[in-house]
C-alpha cells in the first residue's frame, strides 16, 4: 500500500512540469491566434520606404566649422594652402605625419640652400681678392707684346708696346692696373694673334678679355691657358725671367707650357664656389618639388577624405533591389 501511494506521489511530482508547460503554450498560442488581423493585410511597401536603406552622407559628416573648415571641404582651397607652404594642407586636414615631412624638408631645404648660397658668395669674394693680387692685365699685355715680338707677328703690338712702356704690374692691388692699359687696344691686338706651335702657326686666340670685374673676367683668367701669363708667378718666371728664347713663347702643348700654381689655384678657388652655388641651384629646385608634391597631396587627401558612397535598397522591385552610388 505504501508502495502504491509512493509512485501515485512520484507520477504527480513528474507530470505536473508538463502540464503547466502545455498550459503555458496554449495561453500562447491563443494570444497568437488572436492578434490583430489587420498586421497580416497590410503590405510591406505601407511601413517600408527606399530612404530606409538610403545612405545619408549628411548623418556622418561631423560638423567642425572654424576658419580651417573650407580647407577641410574643397580641395583646391587645400592644394593652394600647401603650394605656398608645404604641410598646411595636410594639417588642417589633420594628416599630421604627412604634414611634418612636408614642412620639415621645406626647413631642412631653406636652410641648406641659404647657407650653400651664402658659402658661395664668400668663396666667389675670396677668389675675387685672391685674382686681385695675383692676375694683372699690365703682366698680360706685356707678355702679349713679348710673344708678338719675338714671332714677328703683324697685329699691332707696337702701338700697345708704346702704351705700356712705363706700366708695372701693382700686384698689392691688380685693380689699379687697369687704369694703366688701353682695353680695347689690347683686345685689338688679341684679335689678330695666333697661337704658335713648334710646326706653326694655329687659329687666332679664341677670347677677347672681358671688362674688368664681370663674372666672365673672373671665369676666363682662371680658365683658359690664352690667360695664364696674366698671373704673378708666370710674369716672374716666363716674361720677365732671363731666360727670353723663341721656345719660352710657343705653345708646346705637351705639359711643358702648362700654366704654374697660382693659374691652377684659381681654377680650384672658381670650382669650389660655383659647385656651391649649383649646390644651391639644386636645393632650390628640390623645394619647388617639395612645394608641387605637397599640394597635390594635399588636394587629394580632401578628394578621398569627402569621398562618399550612397547605396540604395528597393526590397519591391525584382530587377534593382540593391545599387551603389560612389560619390566625389
Amino acid at each position: 500500500m505504501n508502495r502504491t501511494r509512493k509512485i501515485l506521489l512520484l507520477s504527480v511530482l513528474i507530470l505536473v512540469p508538463y502540464v503547466v508547460n502545455a498550459q503555458a503554450l496554449a495561453d500562447l498560442s491563443g494570444k497568437v491566434i488572436k492578434m490583430d488581423e489587420k498586421v497580416f493585410n497590410e503590405r510591406p511597401s505601407d511601413h517600408i520606404t527606399i530612404s530606409d536603406f538610403s545612405y545619408n552622407a549628411a548623418s556622418e559628416q561631423v560638423t567642425e566649422g572654424g576658419p580651417l573648415e573650407p580647407f577641410r571641404q574643397k580641395a583646391g582651397l587645400a592644394f593652394i594652402s600647401s603650394a605656398i607652404l608645404p604641410g598646411t594642407g595636410q594639417a588642417a586636414n589633420g594628416k599630421w605625419v604627412r604634414a611634418g615631412i612636408y614642412f620639415a624638408a621645406e626647413v631642412v631645404g631653406i636652410i641648406y640652400h641659404l647657407d650653400a648660397n651664402a658659402r658661395a658668395r664668400r668663396q666667389e669674394r675670396a677668389y675675387e681678392r685672391f685674382t686681385h693680387e695675383n692676375w694683372s692685365v699690365v703682366a698680360y699685355a706685356e707678355w702679349l707684346v713679348n710673344y708678338s715680338a719675338i714671332h714677328n707677328l703683324e697685329n699691332g703690338y707696337q702701338a700697345l708696346a708704346d702704351h705700356i712702356s712705363a706700366a708695372n704690374p701693382d700686384f698689392s692691388n691688380t685693380i689699379n692696373d687697369w687704369r694703366k692699359v688701353d682695353i680695347n687696344l689690347l683686345r685689338s691686338v688679341e684679335q689678330l694673334t695666333p697661337y704658335i706651335y713648334q710646326n706653326g702657326r694655329g687659329s687666332n686666340f679664341s677670347h677677347l678679355l672681358p671688362d674688368y670685374g664681370s663674372q666672365q673676367y673672373y671665369e676666363l683668367i682662371s680658365k683658359y691657358y690664352q690667360y695664364q701669363p696674366g698671373w704673378r708667378d708666370w710674369y716672374g718666371q716666363i716674361t720677365t725671367g732671363a731666360d727670353q728664347s723663341i721656345s719660352r713663347y710657343i705653345y708646346l702643348w705637351n705639359g711643358s707650357d702648362m700654366p704654374f700654381a697660382l693659374f691652377y689655384e684659381g681654377r680650384d678657388r672658381a670650382q669650389e664656389f660655383n659647385d656651391n652655388y649649383r649646390t644651391a641651384g639644386n636645393i632650390l629646385k628640390l623645394l619647388v618639388v617639395n612645394h608641387v608634391v605637397s599640394a597635390f597631396d594635399a588636394f587629394f587627401t580632401v578628394r578621398i577624405k569627402n569621398t562618399r558612397i550612397e547605396t540604395q535598397a528597393n526590397l519591391l522591385s525584382p530587377t534593382k533591389p540593391f545599387s551603389v552610388t560612389l560619390h566625389f
